[in-house]
């Protein structure tokens, strides 16, 4: 009784500051900063997507384009980066965004004090350390760096950075501290009262990117097409399905197991937007029996996938055994390739293991809005047909977070948020174990060859790097990648476009019909 209390309570809240020609949209958690890339986690992320633009910034499928910036080239040696910048551009206080303004910018992002998320990968020693950020003129600036490097800029563009967004040195009081985002993007920051809701209003003088008309990730087009964004803050699942079906909310992420409600109901719609996230069984190589590859191959060709990727995605996943996201523009034949289903085979490739029924665990937990425990279970049935011992081990999601990050685990049913350049995936589970426990395959081709990735920066050669990758990959099977991330969102009837990429709220090109 006192749940539903709090959530009539909340319903009647948000029906008497929600303004109708804004979209009110529900997440989990409140704003933990408004200083991009700083202090931040995926909510934050999604405001500040909308307040703040970077100099490029990520397409549909993967690639980087230009966003504040009309061009950038690259030396011959691939350390200086020049971007021309566009002379359209205003922050929201009016004033013209300058090359001037691009270097207090980084300026400000590579001191310590900033305390920027992604410092250490564009400091000494990082994946693409900064070695000088100078103005050429009032509408070019010059980025060099201390060796070549393919990620720099899908690093800047990555939400952890905060987009590397450019924001008006407006936004910072004399002493340095910070004080408001001051950005470029379609919508401006209003107000924020904490525990309940950040409002942001529509920047009328926004101009959009070159585009086709169309949103393309963070760069097609970026219009504003309602008043403002309320994001309310209501952790609780019920009180946001409540919220949607009686339009007090206009969309929010919901459970996948109210898929086919959503789906039949007249007051609500769906929405399934598939991301670069990746749905895994992490695989400890080091463990006494899972060290044997022969084992992990057995483990994966026992998996109907294609039957499993079905039933743990309630029917809106496809299977994907790759790294690399059927989005991407890396995604090939050879990445198509998989392990065949076939359990005589990895019978036999257990028998040339040497397995001996010894148990394997799988970690799972129970959130709702991932595959974690339904993956796991559907794996287990599927493998003990092929004779492997498979137990299931629920945890808690922070105890599954740590038990990973110690390394201590055999099998993790496990989701990885999207990370749209290939190598930047990879990074997440290649490397060094010894540093880096958290970490699931250190073989040194696998190594080399993700760090040859982050050098290399034409396509061609880039896609040859990724094949090879996925061909040791199916040798080896380090884990066994099940199906990208899909987004399961509900909204009322009257709102009209996309409101979801890649994990976040993206709500410009979006409407709600009066």
């Amino acid at each position: 009784m006192k749940k539903l209390l709090l959530a009539g309570t909340a319903l009647l809240a948000m029906t008497s500051i929600t303004n109708a020609r804004d979209i009110t949209i529900a997440q989990s958690s409140d704003l933990r900063s408004a200083n991009p890339g700083v202090n931040r986690d995926g909510n934050t992320d999604g405001v500040i997507l909308h307040i703040v633009e970077g100099l490029v910034g990520y397409n549909n499928s993967g690639e980087v384009k230009p966003l504040l910036a009309k061009s950038f080239e690259t030396s011959a040696d691939g350390l200086t980066y020049t971007f021309k910048l566009r002379t359209d551009v205003k922050f929201h206080n009016g004033k013209t965004m300058t090359a001037e303004d691009v270097v207090w910018n980084w300026t400000r992002y590579l001191k310590p004090e900033t305390k920027w998320t992604c410092l250490n990968d564009f400091a000494k020693g990082g994946a693409a350390p900064v070695t000088d950020v100078k103005a050429a003129d009032a509408s070019t600036v010059a980025i060099t760096l201390e060796k070549p490097s393919a990620v720099f800029l899908g690093l800047m563009s990555r939400p952890e950075c905060g987009y590397t967004g450019m924001i008006s040195p407006d936004s910072v009081a004399a002493d340095g501290s910070f004080v408001k985002p001051i950005g470029t993007g379609p919508f401006q920051w209003d107000e924020w009262k904490k525990g309940e809701y950040i409002h942001l209003k529509k920047f009328a003088d926004y101009v959009s990117p070159e585009n086709d008309g169309k949103p393309d990730g963070m760069v097609g087009s970026k219009r504003p097409l309602a008043d403002g964004i309320k994001f309310m803050i209501i952790p609780d699942a019920s009180t946001v399905k409540a919220g949607l079906e009686s339009g007090v909310l206009d969309t929010a992420e919901i459970s996948p197991d109210l898929i086919p409600e959503f789906k039949a109901s007249d007051k609500t719609q769906l929405i399934v937007s598939r991301n670069n996230g990746k749905n895994l069984f992490y695989i400890q190589t080091r463990d006494k029996v899972l060290s044997n590859p022969g084992v992990r191959r057995a483990m994966a060709m026992a998996l109907d996938l294609d039957e499993l990727v079905a039933a743990a995605s309630n029917g809106t996943g496809e299977a994907n055994g790759s790294m690399v996201s059927q989005d991407s523009v890396y995604f090939d034949e050879t990445q198509k390739t998989r392990l065949p289903y076939d359990i005589e085979a990895a019978k036999k490739e257990l028998a040339d293991a040497g397995y001996k029924g010894e148990p394997i665990s799988i970690i799972a937990n129970k959130r709702g809005n991932v595959p974690s425990f339904p993956a796991a279970v559907m794996a287990q049935a599927m493998m003990q047909q092929a004779g492997l011992n498979v137990q299931i081990e629920v945890l808690d999601y922070a105890t599954q977070v740590d038990r990973r990050r110690s390394g201590n685990y055999q099998v993790i049913s496990q989701s990885v948020a999207p990370r749209l350049d290939p190598a930047l995936m990879y990074s997440f589970y290649v490397g060094n174990k010894d540093k880096n426990a958290s970490l699931m395959w250190d073989d040194p081709k696998a190594v080399e060859l993700m760090n040859a990735a982050y050098a290399e920066a034409d396509q061609e050669k880039r896609q040859k790097i990724f094949d090879e990758f996925h061909e040791l990959m199916l040798k080896e099977m380090p884990g066994i990648f099940l199906y990208d991330m899909v987004d399961v969102w509900g909204a009322t009837k009257k709102l009209k476009g996309q409101p979801v990429w890649q994990s976040n709220a993206r709500l410009w090109e979006v409407s709600v019909e009066d």
